[in-house]
């Protein structure tokens, strides 16, 4: 009967020295297999092409607005009397006419500046469709990658409760256990398969979002990823804070924006001044001389009102665009320090997990063992003990990956509001043993 008492601590040995054994690698080097995701994404993704193609157009868009209109050529008959006396009669003619309207000086060249700019603001529209599809394609990886690695921990979990269960089986054989433990083990076996299954769909969905940023089938195999890991930040607040406003697409749209406003101040300012259109004719009378005409005409830009509300529009709008760079500014820079909090946040917690928690959590088990050796406490201790250093161990990988889905919203430099922090607890579900939450 000690023998089968015995018997909980040697299988316990090999978990706990493969517990330590499994604890995250420090400042692992760049994952190739991400950056070739990401590469394959900005080349295949529909979206991003569509957008280059938008882009594309934009820029045609400039010398169309430059170009004079087209001319108008006519032809008219004019015919003195009811019978035709072309040639006989002076009123009668056969004309040939051209017209071309020309814009007042400068009208053009604003139009033209304006759809250059507007081409620009686009591209900025491009950057961020960029920006957002490698932090999607970085944020599905580190999902994948942790959800492969809580599949591995509850391998490894699977793998140590049937050998649990053996050992309760057979202390409750030879009369040293309870039902209890047997049906408990039990239990815990069931709630991991459940795991098991969700962190198996976990995968698989983040398999498919993957294939679907990169334009691949859904059920293409992605190889082999990184694993979780301590990377501490290697950019300080203020390196962070100006990378975010270096690849703010939003900030330099501002910044045009401002400039596309004031070149419609500018035209709302040329439409006070009137258009030209120039004339010329030819008329044939037949055995009479010809003749021709030529003419100009003028836009009279009387109505004063609408020219004054327009230029006044356009002004309030150039106002606008100053005041809302400065807001663009500050709500950048507000996200990017909340990240950098969230992101100091999951770094503290996972090495308070590495380095407390979890060291704390191994020594538990082994005291419960201990005291179960020396009948002091029953059997269910050791297994609670057992359950919450899983679950702390799932809560440190959970932590790890929002450090890495963190860094991919500050590359984003996004002004929408991210959270990355994780909001479950670790491999127990609600109903487990007290103290098996990871969280």
């Amino acid at each position: 009967m000690t023998v089968v008492r015995r018997a909980v601590p040697a299988v316990l040995a090999s978990f706990l020295a493969g517990s330590l054994l499994a604890a995250p690698p420090q400042e692992p080097v760049e994952d190739p297999r991400l950056a070739a995701l990401v590469e394959e994404a900005l080349a295949r993704n529909p979206d991003l092409l569509a957008m280059q193609e938008a882009v594309a157009a934009a820029r045609s868009r400039p010398r169309q607005v430059r170009s004079l209109p087209d001319p108008m050529l006519s032809f008219a008959f004019t015919n003195d009397g009811w019978s035709p006396s072309l040639g006989e009669r002076d009123m009668t003619t056969l004309a040939v006419m051209g017209s071309q309207l020309l814009p007042w000086p400068g009208k053009r060249w604003l139009r033209g500046e304006i759809a250059g700019v507007e081409a620009d603001l686009l591209a900025q529209q491009l950057d961020r469709v960029k920006l957002g599809l490698v932090a999607a394609v970085k944020r599905a990886y580190w999902a994948l990658v942790l959800a492969q690695d809580l599949q591995e921990l509850i391998h490894e979990q699977e793998e140590i409760w049937k050998q649990i269960e053996g050992v309760a089986r057979a202390r409750y054989t030879v009369g040293q256990g309870a039902q209890q433990d047997v049906l408990r083990v039990q239990v815990e076996q069931t709630r991991i398969a459940q795991l098991r299954v969700e962190q198996e769909a976990e995968a698989e969905v983040r398999r498919a979002e993957l294939n679907r940023l990169l334009a691949r089938a859904a059920d293409v195999p992605l190889g082999a990823t990184d694993r979780l890991a301590h990377r501490p930040e290697r950019l300080s607040p203020e390196e962070r804070l100006a990378q975010a406003e270096a690849v703010s697409p939003e900030l330099r749209a501002g910044a045009l924006s401002i400039d596309h406003d004031r070149l419609a101040v500018g035209l709302a300012e040329k439409d006070f001044r009137p258009d030209l259109t120039v004339q010329a004719g030819y008329m044939n009378r037949g055995r009479l001389d010809p003749v021709w005409q030529a003419g100009i005409g003028i836009t009279l830009p009387i109505y004063r009102r609408r020219l004054t509300s327009g230029l006044a529009e356009a002004q309030a709008r150039s106002r606008e665009s100053e005041r809302r760079l400065e807001s663009i500014r500050l709500q950048l820079r507000f996200r990017t320090r909340e990240r950098l909090a969230q992101l100091r946040t999951a770094e503290a917690l996972a090495r308070l997990y590495t380095d407390g928690i979890i060291p704390q959590g191994q020594m538990s088990v082994e005291a419960a063992i201990a005291n179960y050796q020396a009948g002091k406490v029953p059997f269910i201790a050791v297994l609670e003990a057992l359950s919450t250093l899983y679950g702390d161990r799932s809560t440190l990988l959970r932590f790890l990956a929002s450090q890495e889905r963190i860094r991919a919203s500050l590359d984003e430099a996004s002004l929408d509001a991210t959270s990355e922090m994780p909001t479950g607890g670790g491999m127990a579900p609600q109903g487990a043993m007290p103290g098996a939450m990871g969280k």
